[in-house]
């Protein structure tokens, strides 16, 4: 199959899948992929986090001392979590759910920054698993009794009389319908209906006292409106499914979807009442999809895995990811703001690709990775953290794995055949030009049998992945 590749690093984040694609067909695939259980076991390293209201009022009467012990072990704990989420996107069989887990949380955004509860990152990025291909207006309900959601746009402070209108803006500024498909007050009357929606120990829940029984008026529809009804309202509007239409099909297809292209996909999600996985069965088994080859740029997550898959390496330990993501701007589970990502263009940056470059390099050679190296205020709380987060924060390691490019010595043995074989699976042109730029490396009568062999394909790999194409999908 020619676009098996491509394919595979659009619907996943390597070419891990490439064959799968191949050998079953694209539907199947889909199919395969939409049927994947979104059951997983909770993290050991979370049993001990602050799970209840009632261990959470325990805190405020913890001496100083502990509180930043548990203030230390709770950004363990995120850490964590992101990395055993980073984990679950390298080796999952079939990883179109987790693409969408990660699309679900750069769209829905919040940042255990502000939020400071492990726990609430954890339920919402399982929120996103359980939901990855269900109903958008469904996700959108249960996003605003989110208990993270609630704590990152401060809808614990929005009661009646004393309202805080940041849920009610970004749920129809970011989340649905978009600037200009609303008033401002659309956004007070919002806030009014979500006026005493608090945290409480598995979702978020009203707390009479804080409440505003009054009636409102929301986008034309009048009554004692609460979440629920906010969101039916918003889903009668005709513009419910363009942004996140626009959204999807940049993620999936290209960074500058045309408004004609907008609005017919738009109209499928629409006819199919918001249900996103027979959307998606129709994005990415059209022409649209599999005609947009290198319209998008590779976010920092799918660029390093794609790197380790190659050299055939495991996912790091946390805290040597760390150092990378800071660089490049993209810490999971602490987007920048509520907007989260822009993605495209915002990833070239000069100084993030010559970082990018660096960790090609890094990688090929076997060298360890930077680490992040753990603050004074938190050695405290390293023991406890070593034992709850052996593997993710092992102080022993060194990347003891050697690269091994993926290499079919017997299949590809000649100069030609190989360069053929790495354009193809790194998505770089195979032409005159790349194979005269690597003629200094692999030379016409190459043996695959000498004993610098496996050398001398790693490094031509390192320079192709250094090129500005394999920057691109």
């Amino acid at each position: 199959m020619k676009d098996k590749y491509f394919i595979s690093q659009r619907l996943g984040f390597t070419n891990a899948q490439a064959e799968s694609i191949e050998n079953v067909g694209l539907s199947h695939f889909l199919e395969r992929s939409f049927n994947t259980s979104p059951n997983v076991e909770m993290p050991s390293f979370l049993v001990n986090a602050p799970k209840t209201r009632k261990e959470y009022r325990e805190f405020k009467h913890l001496t100083e001392e502990n509180k930043k012990l548990v203030g230390v072990m709770e950004v363990f704990r995120n850490n964590g979590t992101a990395h055993w989420w980073i984990q679950k996107m390298a080796t999952d069989e079939f990883p179109l759910r987790e693409k969408m887990v990660l699309f679900w949380h750069n769209h829905f955004t919040s940042s255990y920054q502000k939020v400071k509860s492990s726990w609430a990152m954890f339920q919402q990025n399982q929120l996103f698993r359980d939901n990855a291909f269900g109903n958008f207006k469904e996700l959108t309900r249960l996003i605003l009794y989110d208990n993270a959601m609630i704590t990152y746009l401060d809808n614990i402070q929005n009661k009646a009389g004393f309202p805080n209108e940041n849920l009610s803006r970004e749920l129809l500024e970011l989340f649905t319908l978009g600037i200009g498909n609303y008033t401002e007050r659309d956004v007070k009357e919002g806030a009014r209906a979500l006026a005493g929606l608090n945290l409480d120990d598995a979702h978020g829940a009203y707390i009479k006292r804080w409440e505003d029984d009054g009636e409102k008026t929301y986008l034309g529809a009048s009554g004692n409106l609460k979440a629920d009804q906010m969101v039916d309202i918003i889903f009668n509007h005709p513009k419910a499914a363009h942004r996140i239409t626009e959204k999807l099909l940049k993620h999936f297809v290209t960074s500058t979807p045309s408004p004609r292209d907008i609005d017919k996909y738009a109209a499928v999600l629409r006819n199919n009442n918001f249900e996103i996985q027979p959307f998606l069965k129709v994005l990415l088994t059209s022409d649209y999809f599999l005609k947009s080859q290198s319209n998008l740029v590779k976010d920092p997550l799918s660029f390093l895995l794609q790197l380790l898959y190659e050299f055939q390496l495991s996912v790091p330990p946390q805290r040597y990811l760390v150092p990378y993501f800071q660089q490049q701007g993209f810490v999971l589970l602490n987007p920048p703001n509520v907007k989260g990502w822009d993605g495209g263009r915002d990833w070239l940056s000069s100084q993030k690709l010559i970082q990018r470059m660096s960790l090609v390099h890094t990688i090929a050679i076997g060298k360890e990775l930077e680490a992040y190296k753990l603050k004074a205020k938190k050695e405290a709380a390293s023991a406890q953290a070593d034992m709850e987060l052996k593997h993710e924060f092992d102080t022993a390691y060194l990347n003891s794995e050697t690269p091994a490019i993926r290499w079919n010595k017997n299949k590809e043995s000649t100069s030609a055949k190989i360069i053929s074989s790495f354009c193809a699976q790194f998505l770089i042109r195979d032409d005159e030009d790349t194979k005269k730029s690597l003629e200094g490396i692999l030379r016409y009568d190459f043996d695959p049998n000498t004993p610098n062999a496996e050398k001398t394909v790693s490094f031509l790999a390192e320079n192709l992945l250094k090129l500005p194409e394999f920057q691109i999908i």
